[in-house]
This record gives C-alpha cells, sequence and structure tokens, in this order.
C-alpha cells in the first residue's frame, strides 16, 4: 500500500475504474459526438463523465461507487431526462432501453 500513494486516483480512494459505467471510461475526449448510430450517447458520455469527476470529489468517501452510480442512473433515468424533453402529449420515451442502446427507444 505504502508504494501506491504517488499512482493516478490514490488520493481519491479509486485509481482509474470505470467497469461501473456504460458509455464514459475515462476518454479525455468525446468519441460518441459524430457517432450517428447512437446519436444520445455522446449526450450520455458526458452525464456519466459529469457523474465520476462529482464522485471524486464527493465528501460522503463511505459510499462505494458503484452504489452512488446506481442511485445517480436512476435519478438520471427517472427524473432529469423525462425533464428535459419538453413535450405536451408526454414523453413515450423509454429511457432505462435509451440509454442502453444510445438511441432514442419508445
Amino acid at each position: 500500500m505504502a508504494d501506491n500513494w504517488n499512482k493516478a486516483g490514490f488520493f481519491s480512494g479509486i485509481t482509474e475504474d470505470y467497469s461501473n459505467y456504460h458509455w464514459y471510461k475515462g476518454e479525455k475526449e468525446n468519441p460518441y459526438k459524430s457517432d450517428t448510430f447512437h446519436p444520445l450517447a455522446a449526450s450520455f458520455w458526458e452525464y456519466e463523465k459529469e457523474f465520476h469527476y462529482s464522485y471524486l470529489d464527493a465528501c460522503d468517501t463511505k459510499k462505494p461507487l458503484d452504489e452512488a452510480y446506481k442511485e445517480w442512473k436512476e435519478q438520471l433515468l427517472s427524473e432529469h431526462l423525462p425533464g428535459k424533453s419538453p413535450n405536451p402529449e408526454g414523453d413515450t420515451t423509454n429511457w432505462e432501453k435509451s440509454f442502453e442502446t444510445g438511441k432514442r427507444e419508445v
């Protein structure tokens, strides 16, 4: 353990572990910007990247990354994304499925 102090991520309590994320894998640039097959992937990548950095800055370091990610994802899919779709007829998007595929799914 004493030999790890100079490695990236040591002081945050986690290393470069992106196994919980679906889209963000630690890239510096968004690889989905020009992806026409997964048009929503670029946005999902940005959301996961923002979550990752906010988790690294979190005060509550007792909550495991996988648990914090699960809570964040549930909130994103049930509250945030439906609110970004101003459709007076109601949003029929299946955000859970859309998050997995990167495309709008109904």
